[in-house]
């Protein structure tokens, strides 16, 4: 936020984050602070963490990466430096003085405590200039000694009642003595020069401050009988009209604030402070925490430049399946093992996409060739996204190198691969307590493909009985979000890993394409594919080369 904060890339996968995805990008995070220097790399997710990225993560003492809802760029995000503010005490000629030095044209106004309560602009001192041309009374509104001491840079000569503020009519006593002492009041403030003999008769006849210009002498017997009255006496540097003006100056900077203002947040989209800042008069907004404490304060010129957060996409890339507002980040890398997508980039980006069974393979193929050491936890939690995402090195996906690379991160995190597979289905497969809503949405991904919009999800189960029990409201769930978003087909591939050859799928929708795809029969929205599918390379191409040849 301030010059010295370091500038964060978010590394972070798809929605609905599944363990690869999770894993995936806690490890790339570890491995671009290690090589790259240039920035801060936070790991993140783009939504809830399923039941085995949580028991990973807790198995190996990994904290779980912060949740992102929008990638948008935030006020957090800009450059700001620390805020000037003034006091509500301060003179406004403290206030024009500030102003002018620091090249600014408004300031958040704050109280003793640092809560903002106003906003001050030059117009706003233009104004009491203007309104004070025809200053004659402090009646209504005391100015403080001491400011008024420090404004007019004077001194008192008396003050035997403890004066704090002035008040009362403001006399300038520039006439014929007569016309002066028949104007004179009790609690007058009068302004002389060097009339010693009026400056007695206007303390004998009870004025509430002396003030003398020109640095000009005050005489003992006019001292003693302010003394005696407790009339404030004081010397100003200046002639009487330059002391007026700086009289009107020293008034707190609380009367000529501006008590409506714009306040935003530090999660405030950029967006909605451009908006608020082009509706403000004073064309700023502050920035404030929940108990109105100054943050910061934005003007104009501070989003002159394009404000972005830096992201860095592993295993998706895919807008579909990016998190809010991707389109608004700066990528500067994918890491991925999918398809290609659709996401695009302004400038040129490193693009590491690597047909392999998981991205968790892709990252330690690259902590590998950077020989980089990689600690116990985060070898575990590489492997982890390897044997999720293969369904324990079983799947049509899986090649050689995520066996070779597992063997060899099994070994670094000091766990049997085998034993340590078992842990992890176990871990992952809970239907239990569970609503169609959870148990869909754990591995849910949405594909644009030949024109049609497809929601797949995947689940495993160790006993089909459980699905065929849950299966209308499997079913009904899928109909739910087909309808809620309108995709072209909602399926549910369901697999048993231990002792199934084959994946039974739930469909809603146009289930033709499915039938074409893989020569079945679907019946009552179901039907039984010959072997376990990997989402992307079986299913989801056999689809797109059955919509390429029509209905």
């Amino acid at each position: 936020m301030t010059d010295q904060a370091p500038r964060i890339v978010y590394v972070i996968g798809h929605r609905n984050p599944d363990t690869d995805s999770v894993c995936s990008a806690i490890a790339y995070a570890h491995f671009k602070n290690i090589t790259d220097k240039r920035f801060f790399y936070a790991p993140a997710r783009a939504g809830k963490i399923n039941e085995e990225t949580r028991f990973i993560l807790e198995r190996f003492g990994v904290p779980v990466p912060n949740e992102m809802e929008s990638i948008a760029a935030t006020v957090a995000d800009l450059e700001m430096k620390k805020p000037i503010s003034i006091n509500l005490r301060d003179s406004v000629q403290a206030l024009a003085l500030l102003m002018r030095d620091s090249g600014v044209r408004s300031l958040p106004v704050v109280d003793d405590t640092g809560r903002v309560i106003g906003v001050v602009g030059l117009k706003d001192i233009a104004k009491h200039y203007m309104d004070s041309a025809g200053f004659s009374d402090l009646s209504g509104m005391p100015i403080n000694l001491d400011i008024f001491i420090k404004t007019l840079d004077g001194r008192v000569i008396s003050n035997t009642g403890r004066t704090e503020y002035l008040s009362g009519r403001v006399i300038t006593a520039a006439m014929q003595k007569g016309t002066v002492l028949n104007r004179i009041r009790p609690g007058d403030i009068v302004i002389a020069g060097d009339q010693q003999d009026i400056q007695l008769d206007v303390v004998r006849m009870g004025c509430s401050a002396l003030i003398v210009t020109d640095s000009l002498p005050v005489g003992t017997e006019v001292i003693s009988a302010a003394q005696e009255r407790g009339t404030v006496i004081i010397s100003s540097p200046h002639a009487a009209f330059a002391t007026v003006q700086l009289m009107t100056m020293s008034e707190p900077v609380g009367v000529v604030m501006c008590r409506t203002f714009t306040a935003v947040g530090l999660y405030t989209p950029i967006s909605e402070l451009r908006k608020r800042i082009i509706e403000s008069e004073y064309r700023s907004v502050v920035v404030a925490d929940s108990d109105k404490r100054l943050i910061g304060f934005v003007t104009r010129t501070d989003i002159l430049k394009p404000v972005r957060k830096r992201a860095i996409l592993v295993d998706h890339n895919e807008v579909s399946q990016a998190v809010d507002n991707i389109e608004e980040a700066e990528i500067l890398e994918i890491i991925d093992h999918h398809r290609v997508g659709d996401i695009s980039t302004v400038a040129p980006i490193y693009v590491y996409n690597d047909p392999v069974g998981s991205t968790c393979t892709v990252v330690a193929g690259v902590m590998f060739l950077y020989q980089i050491d990689i600690p116990r936890e985060i070898a575990g939690i590489l492997l982890s996204g390897i044997l999720s995402d293969t369904l324990l090195l079983t799947l049509s996906t899986t090649t050689e190198r995520d066996r070779q690379i597992a063997h060899r991160l099994a070994e670094t995190a000091g766990v049997d691969w085998k034993a340590y597979g078992k842990e992890l289905l176990h871990a992952s497969i809970n239907l239990e307590n569970k609503t169609p809503e959870e148990l869909i949405a754990a591995d849910f991904k949405e594909f644009q493909i030949g024109g049609r919009k497809l929601g797949i999800s995947q689940m495993m189960v160790l006993d089909c009985k459980e699905i065929d029990q849950r299966e209308k409201e499997l079913l009904a769930e899928l109909e739910r979000l087909r309808r809620a978003n309108g995709y072209d087909l909602t399926a549910l591939l369901v697999t048993n890993p231990v002792s199934s050859s084959h994946e039974r799928v739930l469909l809603k929708g146009e289930v033709w394409m499915v039938e074409k795809a893989f020569d079945v029969t679907v019946e009552d929205d179901t039907c039984i594919l010959p072997r376990v599918m990997s989402r992307k390379r079986d299913f989801i191409p056999a689809i797109g080369q059955a919509l390429s040849m029509g209905r």
